[in-house]
């Protein structure tokens, strides 16, 4: 993936959580995390 396809996950990533702590910041704590935690995984995956 180039560096501006990641970008742009990570600003959707970044919106969804905004947003969704306006309803609940429990469920927006959990989305911030999983996003963190996959996006940590495909870097550590994607090395040679």
């Amino acid at each position: 993936m180039s560096n501006k396809i990641e970008g742009v996950i990570a600003m959707l990533a970044a919106l969804l959580v905004l947003f969704s702590a306006m309803l609940n910041p429990m469920v927006s704590m959990g989305i911030a995390v999983a996003a963190l935690i996959a996006l940590g995984t495909y870097h550590f995956l994607k090395k040679p």
